[in-house]
């Protein structure tokens, strides 16, 4: 469905929910920031294809299917959707759906997975654990709600659980420096049928499923230097999240970062657009993102010295005053704040924090308010076409431009931004599926209802009410909203209001992260990102708090012997365990009692300690 653009000229958002420039107190309890964040961050689980476990259909058993549609019940597998995706015999499977239909547009998924992760290394204090990559807490259970508790936490991260799965196929997408993939399913025939993925994946191919074979998969060989870009700088980015947790992994990503940017470099230079998201052909400043990254993971001054190469731009406000928002199809607040997080180390440094600052107290801030309005013409329904996006991305650079500046203070910009979505306005209705006591009961999300009548359209009163008594009402799912207080239309068919998507999310959960991190900060192992080990240690270890799997890093191989004790607070030796000749060792901590520990390493002569908090 076509994505229509909005102008930055300033909505009166005070119309909206009061001057937001004096409200710079949160409107909800500390605890609900938390669990928003939680909401918003799983729904990207509920956008899961693949072998991976997608929480939101895992037991679904499709017994209601109607019998208008070609359904081949041989051909079901219960929990899992279009696992033919392959070029050939080269495998694809995996990756989010859009939004709430079954088509992988890389337009919005490279750029929400690099979204997801910057704000996760922007604000790691700002990011809990709550459930497991599985989700085995809440199915087992049978209970996905928040107040139920049932998440069990794995030692990482939920978003960064959540990014992996992207990155897992991005690792796929980035075939080679010739080739890369960026998109599964057609558009048109996906929209044939209103079902579940489980369900469509039984499907012909023609009704968007994959039962007489594999779905339409497209490639590039160039003119994809946006996605490609991204690509390569969400995996660039996730090497230094991810290797406290897994080195191997860490590696793995930035090699094919390489191999992205080495695409990006030696393909001809352009933009692939999709029918379904028509985008402008704007690339050079995701090109320095790439950079950036690449130099922020290998320190390589190479890439420093190609970001700068194309950061000219940044000298004249008439070339970065583009007079929109940051969104799928405009990049450049990114790139300006990767810039300007280089300091001193780049001649563009301070040009860049002056960009950055220009989007986020003036673009951003225009006299008449926060808000955005539309250009002229009208999308299906009368309303803006998913209008809370912008509001949500203009939040997330304002944090992030306060973190550049060491602003210490909560921004009321950001807070009266987000709980405008969470519900403080005056209708205090909620965006978010499943947030608060009012919220959209229609949202336009296939899954969700867990039902295969085929024409949701026409048969919406056949459909499970999504209220707090509905089992998977707690989506996170942020939908398009409208611009205009008390004037949102409840109804699926309204499909640009009650839609959401991935890159709807991504920002309004980097704006949740700053906030939490302010409100409700987790610990962080406070590893150097750059390198898993300070210069004068021979080994580290992580994840620090640690659920259940310890790493232990080492620095090269040894062939000596090294001897690794746990240690408890009355100094018995818990667990003692032997390696050699590894550059990493991991050690279950899952038996031992939450409490705080010492790791003790011992090789020849020389012991490195460090104490652990086992959760």
């Amino acid at each position: 469905m076509s994505k229509l653009k909005y102008s930055v000229l300033g909505f009166l958002f005070s119309v909206l929910c009061g001057n937001i420039l004096a409200q710079s107190e949160l409107s909800f309890d500390k605890e609900q920031y938390q669990k928003a964040l939680w909401m918003t961050t799983r729904f990207y689980g509920a956008q899961r294809m693949g072998e991976g476990v997608n929480w939101l259909v895992a037991t679904h058993e499709a017994n209601d299917v109607s019998n208008q549609i070609q359904f081949d019940r041989s051909k079901f597998v219960k929990g899992k959707s279009f696992l033919k995706d392959a070029d050939g015999d080269y495998d694809l499977k995996g990756g989010w759906v859009d939004c709430g239909d079954f088509v992988l547009f890389g337009q919005t998924f490279f750029y929400s997975a690099y979204m997801l992760v910057l704000g996760y290394n922007a604000f790691p204090e700002g990011y809990p654990d709550f459930y497991s990559e599985d989700y085995h807490g809440y199915i087992d259970s049978d209970d996905y709600t928040w107040e139920g508790g049932k998440g069990e936490p794995d030692g990482i991260p939920d978003i960064l659980n959540e990014v992996k799965y992207a990155t897992d196929f991005i690792l796929k997408a980035v075939r080679d420096n010739r080739t890369f993939y960026y998109q599964k399913g057609d558009g048109d025939v996906d929209h044939k049928v209103w079902c579940t993925s489980t369900v469509k994946s039984a499907l012909p191919v023609n009704m968007g499923g994959e039962a007489d074979g594999p779905r339409m998969i497209l490639k590039a060989t160039g003119n994809a230097t946006a996605m490609a870009s991204q690509a390569a700088s969400a995996l660039a980015a996730m090497a230094r999240a991810y290797a406290k947790y897994d080195a191997d992994y860490a590696a793995a990503c930035i090699e094919k970062a390489k191999v992205a940017c080495e695409f990006v470099e030696n393909t001809p230079k352009g933009t692939t657009r999709a029918a379904y998201y028509p985008v402008e052909d704007r690339y050079i400043h995701d090109m320095v993102s790439m950079y950036v990254e690449l130099y922020k993971t290998t320190k390589d001054p190479e890439y420093l010295r190609k970001a700068e190469e194309n950061c000219s731009w940044m000298n004249n406000r008439k070339e970065y005053n583009y007079n929109y928002s940051l969104c799928y199809d405009h990049r450049e607040d990114l790139a300006a704040y990767n810039m300007a997080s280089l300091g001193d180390e780049s001649s563009y440094g301070e040009k860049a924090l002056k960009v950055l600052r220009f989007y986020a107290d003036t673009m951003y801030i225009p006299n008449s308010g926060y808000f955005l309005n539309k250009l002229p013409g009208k999308s299906w329904g009368g309303e803006p076409w998913g209008v809370l996006r912008f509001p949500g991305n203009q939040a997330f650079v304002r944090a992030l431009y306060d973190k550049l500046t060491g602003e210490e203070t909560l921004s009321p910009y950001i807070s009266a931004t987000v709980d405008y979505m969470l519900g403080h306005n005056g209708q205090n209705f909620s965006y978010v599926v499943g947030f608060g006591d009012k919220f959209p009961a229609y949202s336009h999300h296939r899954n969700l209802y867990r039902t295969d009548i085929n024409d949701l359209e026409k048969e919406q009163a056949k459909l499970p009410r999504v209220n707090n008594t509905y089992k998977f009402a707690q989506l996170g799912y942020l939908v398009g909203g409208s611009r205009e207080n008390g004037q949102y239309k409840d109804d699926i068919n309204n499909y640009s209001g009650t839609e959401g998507g991935i890159d709807y999310n991504a920002g309004l959960v980097g704006a949740l992260g700053y906030i939490n991190s302010k409100i409700n900060p987790v610990p962080v192992d406070d590893t150097p990102v750059e390198t898993i080990y300070a210069e004068e240690e021979k080994c580290a270890i992580g994840p620090n708090p640690v659920q259940d799997y310890l790493n232990i890093y080492f620095r090269g191989k040894s062939d000596a012997k090294m001897t690794i004790e746990v240690i408890d607070a009355l100094g018995s030796v818990r667990i003692r365990e032997t390696t050699s000749n590894k550059s990493i060792h991991s050690m279950n901590l899952g038996g031992l009692d939450k409490g705080i520990y010492l790791i003790r390493v011992i090789s020849g002569n020389e012991t490195y300690t460090k104490h652990i908090v086992k959760k």
